[in-house]
């Protein structure tokens, strides 16, 4: 059932409240349900809090949103209102950008940290494809990005063999309110300025995950974040692509399971 904080953020929260807390942050785009599938394989073990992220789902956008601190400060105050922390925190995509500027500014709020098809450190040719994106959808809406995110996101293999899948995962994306998106889509691609090398600072445990065939949270830049963190562990999944929660929810969830134990 879905919740909601005083100060607008959708949440739900699962599990018994005394066993070990987990927080669940979904990309852009993108919602709390993505989440389903590890949802199912974490309950009964841990205390699971997913939100929605300012702007999507049912959490609305606020105005003057322009950096990644605004995302940070909004796990923050849900977490305060939830009496919740040290959490284990589990960060996909833009969710992991927002996890790496939490455990740089709250580290005492965090027992772990997992860094699930993220970025870090980008180079100039890697920005170049999400600016890439950013300027499509400015001009022309968000059909043409869910259309590209599907291509990126998923193998066409299992694009054929899962059609319903997909179809949730486009509507998802196509039922977003374009100026929230955009608002998250800019914060996304300029986050690189406010997060810097700071996983050097992060002492906490560390899980780094990717795929293989992923192609804008490649393996390379998972191997920048090894390099800078003091206690991580990475894992590189065989074909697999961006939605790898969704693509292999039996691979991610023994990884996670292993980890957060």
């Amino acid at each position: 059932m879905t919740r909601f904080s005083p100060d607008g953020t959708a949440y739900h929260l699962e599990g018994a409240a005394h066993l070990p807390p987990v927080v669940l942050c979904h990309g852009v785009g993108l919602d709390l349900h993505m989440w389903e599938a590890q949802v199912n394989a974490l309950l009964g073990r841990f205390h699971i809090l997913r939100y929605d992220m300012l702007g999507h789902g049912e959490t609305s956008a606020q105005p003057g949103v322009t950096s990644i601190s605004a995302f940070s400060q909004q796990l923050v105050s849900l977490l305060k209102y939830l009496e919740m922390g040290p959490v284990s925190l589990v960060g996909f995509s833009m969710g992991g950008v927002t996890a790496q500027h939490f455990a740089l500014q709250h580290p005492t709020l965090l027992r772990q940290l997992v860094l699930m098809n993220t970025v870090y450190r980008r180079t100039a040719d890697e920005l170049a494809g999400v600016r890439a994106r950013l300027e499509l959808t400015e001009k022309e809406g968000l059909t043409p990005i869910a259309d590209a995110a599907v291509r990126r996101w998923f193998a066409p293999t299992f694009v054929q063999k899962n059609p319903q899948i997909i179809a949730t995962i486009r509507r998802r994306l196509l039922s977003n309110d374009v100026g929230g998106y955009l608002t998250a889509y800019r914060v996304f691609v300029n986050a690189d300025d406010e997060i810097g090398d700071g996983l050097n600072q992060v002492t906490c445990p560390t899980l780094v995950l990717t795929g293989e065939l992923d192609p804008g949270s490649t393996p390379q830049i998972a191997q920048r974040m090894i390099t800078d963190l003091k206690n991580g562990q990475l894992i590189v999944f065989d074909n697999l692509r961006h939605m790898a929660p969704v693509e292999d929810p039996d691979r991610i969830n023994t990884a996670l399971l292993s980890f957060l134990k």
